[in-house]
């Protein structure tokens, strides 16, 4: 039986973590180890920070960029995605972003490496927090690669592949940092996606698309979908809502964070499954979630999946989450405009997300 990507990654990481010698450890902060951002310190250098970094790429969603031939957002995706792992800890000062584009000849000699770049750029826009985190740097377009990588990468329209990885370090208070705490009785606050985000895709492309756009035989035959990306579907196209930016947080949980001491949540892969990252007794209990929109209902009409499947695979609608004190809600969701309180932590024997939307609640173990 084939192993679904997940298994597939799980076992890679493993491999990944397993190469790594712990003496090339020896900075990171063991409470950021398998976080959304790991942190590093070094108190000679940094005396009062720690360092934050985080690496991601866009994944399959690049294929409805090229498909489409629109070029000019999927660079806020790549930023956007480990710019909201960042925006996890809260008062973090993105410094730098570094990026890398692989790509064939026709992504060089038509200059869609520029269109790409404009997204990013407008990205970073979204990740200046240093005119709301005090003693805070200013976000920098750092170093970039570009390669023409011909033989390794295909795609729908030959010539057009390209692949892009976003890195971003950032800074974060140390004593800001120690402050935040995960406890029964917290508040849980979803703020609202843009939709699909960047996660998923290749599930939303072959169960909703016909593929016509696809010229690769072996990849054809996986698409089942009855849509175009131009056919008209809930006040837009199908192929407009499925390239929609990411949402980026960045400066929404600065200017939480500035006053408040809360913990983040990023919805990406894996969904509901990510709180379960935080390694504490508590049960993550969700039982009002905010409304998905209508693109994960077709999905789910189209696929078939059962309410967990697409609760631990899409954000639903819930593309980030605030962990924070009780008192503490009515002012985080005036800043917040956009969220609404979906559940609270209560006292576990073991962590786990329950969701209780459904008649028979669901329950999420494991990362």
């Amino acid at each position: 039986m084939k192993q679904s990507y997940q298994e597939r990654e799980s076992k890679a990481v493993d491999a990944i973590k397993k190469a790594i010698p712990n003496s090339l450890k020896s900075n990171m902060l063991q409470q950021s180890k398998g976080m959304f951002a790991e942190l590093y310190e070094n108190n000679e250098v940094f005396p009062k920070h720690y360092i934050a970094t985080a690496i991601d790429s866009v994944g399959t969603k690049i294929i409805i960029a090229e498909a489409m031939e629109k070029y000019g957002t999927i660079g806020i995706d790549c930023v956007a995605m480990s710019a909201n792992d960042l925006a996890t800890l809260g008062a973090v000062s993105p410094f730098l972003f570094m990026n890398c584009i692989l790509c064939q000849s026709e992504i060089q000699e038509k200059r869609i490496t520029g269109d790409i770049v404009k997204g990013m750029s407008k990205g970073l826009e979204q990740c200046n927090a240093s005119n709301i985190l005090k003693n805070s740097i200013k976000i920098n377009f750092g170093k970039g690669e570009t390669a023409s990588v011909d033989e390794l990468l295909s795609s729908p329209k030959s010539g057009y592949a390209f692949d892009i990885i976003g890195c971003m370090v950032g800074f974060i208070e140390k004593q800001k940092l120690n402050r935040r705490k995960v406890k029964a009785g917290q508040k849980i606050i979803a703020l609202k996606s843009s939709g699909t985000h960047s996660n998923g895709y290749t599930d939303l492309r072959h169960y909703l698309l016909k593929g016509d756009f696809e010229t690769r035989q072996e990849f054809k035959k996986k698409y089942k979908g009855r849509f175009n990306l131009d056919d008209k579907f809930d006040g837009s196209t199908i192929g407009k809502i499925l390239l929609e930016p990411t949402k980026i947080y960045i400066q929404t949980m600065a200017k939480i964070s500035k006053n408040f001491d809360v913990v983040g949540i990023n919805n990406t892969g894996y969904g509901l499954k990510n709180f379960n990252r935080i390694k504490e007794k508590v049960e993550f209990r969700i039982n009002t979630p905010l409304k998905p929109q209508a693109v994960f209902s077709l999905m789910q009409k189209e696929s078939g999946f059962s309410d967990e499947q697409m609760y631990k695979t899409f954000n639903m609608g819930m593309g980030f989450f605030v962990i924070c004190n009780k008192e503490d809600v009515d002012d985080i969701l005036q800043i917040a405009k956009d969220g609404g309180v979906v559940g609270e932590v209560r006292n576990g024997n073991e962590t786990v997300t329950v969701l209780e939307k459904f008649k028979n609640k669901l329950s999420f173990r494991g990362y």
